[in-house]
């Protein structure tokens, strides 16, 4: 299978036939063309992933190559190669829009480097564009995210039931997105424009609770200076969600079944009755049935709040939403933190999806705010990632011998994951001195640093 077609241009033979041999090793497709406005009509005619363009031709130089073939394909990646490289000529080149320019005499471990970091970030583009109109498309129900069949059953049943009065019984791990969905089935509901609350019940001692929900009587205990309203007051007309429900004691659980049957509260200290008309949404990740039969959870409340019950799957069971969640939340940290992240490295993708995610969404949100904060290149790179991640990788690099993988991947493969640890162990010899490296590794420092970019090493951060 073909890794991609190349069209390579430059009025040299020799380096056309090099160029040509060496990649057709490397597995891919190659158009070769003697001349940058032949090139230009093949760029009409054929499909091209990457344009290799000697800068000095006749006629039409690589310059003024890449300009009209910008015009023809503006998301083609085209490398200048340059036997008559200059500070100037590399920027124009790059604010004309190259991906990256390579000085000529190079060796061919050079050229493919060049060549598979232009390839990967226009992969990685084509990725978040495509991933970016799912999320506008289909994929987002009232700002939760997903691709999933089963949260998609979960999104039909919320449009059902949100126009309703019932009750609603949500359940799943830590992190899955409770609230989230409690929110949206109040959005969804008549009750939109009177008020949310949600109320953390295992935050809070019993007494504590029970002012809060209920309210109380100037005098009722010491410091209650003044009467005051219970949230179940204040959300009138609205929606009240108490998460966290199995953690509320026998007597809370009483004054809660009187709100569910005939909707009235009774401040702490007061002797009246008072009327209020919310829905109840409440989550739990507790065995709640487990809790009736011993006794603490009364099995008449229980029914009363499970008359509609919702199970939201943990993440490691929806993995086909990671790409997607991670498009999503990179996309609000960079507006929130004034950031302009592209995305995240396939490589770094892949931990994400072999990782457990203990911590379900609200881990993967924050592992994303932290690297939108510290991350500054344009995408989030393995060694961004917290080390329980890295961990996974290790595992798997172990694991490589026993995969049917082609020779030629196996061997770059191989390559690639020596040279990073070689030079990664050479810098640290030497506390991140790029001279220092090269010079003790022999080998030229511009290679030295192409290498570290491609393998997003960061000398600085070697001491």
């Amino acid at each position: 299978m073909s890794r991609g077609v190349i069209l390579v241009i430059d009025d040299e033979q020799g380096m056309r036939k090099y160029l040509q041999r060496l990649l057709i090793q490397e597995g891919y497709q190659v158009i070769l063309s003697p001349q940058g406005e032949k090139a230009l009509e093949e760029l009409k005619k054929e499909r091209v992933d990457l344009a290799l363009v000697d800068l000095k031709m006749p006629k039409v130089d690589g310059i003024e190559f890449l300009e009209r073939a910008k015009a023809i394909l503006p998301e083609l990646p085209i490398i200048i190669m340059t036997a008559y490289a200059t500070l100037e000529t590399a920027i124009e080149a790059m604010k004309k829009g190259a991906a990256d320019y390579i000085n000529k005499p190079f060796d061919m471990d050079e050229i493919l480097l060049v060549i598979n970091r232009a390839l990967e970030r226009k992969r990685l583009e084509e990725e978040n564009i495509l991933l970016h109109k799912e999320l506008e498309r289909k994929y987002t129900f009232q700002d939760i995210v997903s691709r999933n069949p089963q949260m998609h059953k979960i999104f039909d049943l919320v449009k059902k039931i949100s126009p309703t009065n019932s009750t609603i019984l949500i359940r799943g791990e830590t992190g899955t997105g409770k609230e989230l969905l409690a929110r949206a089935i109040h959005n969804l509901s008549e009750r939109r424009d009177k008020p949310f609350v949600p109320v953390d019940c295992a935050s809070l001692t019993e007494s504590l609770l029970e002012s809060e929900l209920f309210g109380h009587v100037k005098g009722a205990f010491t410091g209650a200076v003044s009467d005051k309203k219970g949230l179940l007051e204040v959300a009138n007309g609205g929606t009240v969600f108490l998460d966290e429900i199995g953690h509320i004691s026998l007597n809370i659980q009483a004054k809660l079944l009187r709100v569910l049957q005939d909707g009235t509260i009774k401040r702490v200290g007061d002797t009246t009755f008072r009327k209020v008309e919310v829905r109840i949404i409440s989550a739990t990740n507790e065995d709640l049935e487990g809790l009736v039969k011993e006794k603490k959870f009364r099995e008449d409340l229980y029914y009363r709040l499970n008359v509609v019950p919702i199970v939201l799957p943990p993440l490691r069971e929806r993995k086909e939403d990671i790409p997607l969640l991670v498009e999503y939340f990179i996309n609000k940290y960079n507006s929130l933190e004034k950031k302009n992240l592209k995305g995240m490295s396939s490589d770094a993708l892949k931990l994400l999806m072999n990782y457990s995610w203990p911590g379900n969404i609200r881990e993967l949100e924050n592992l994303i705010h932290r690297a939108v904060v510290v991350e500054k290149s344009e995408y989030i790179q393995v060694e961004d990632l917290p080390g329980e991640l890295r961990e996974v990788k290790t595992a798997e690099e172990r694991d490589l011998s026993v995969r049917s993988l082609d020779f030629r991947k196996a061997r770059r493969l191989a390559v690639e994951a020596f040279e990073k640890r070689f030079l990664t162990e050479a810098l640290k010899r030497n506390k991140g001195n790029i001279s220092k490296t090269a010079k003790e590794i022999n080998l030229d420092r511009r290679n030295l640093q192409r290498k570290l970019k491609f393998y997003n090493i960061h000398p600085e951060k070697i001491k």
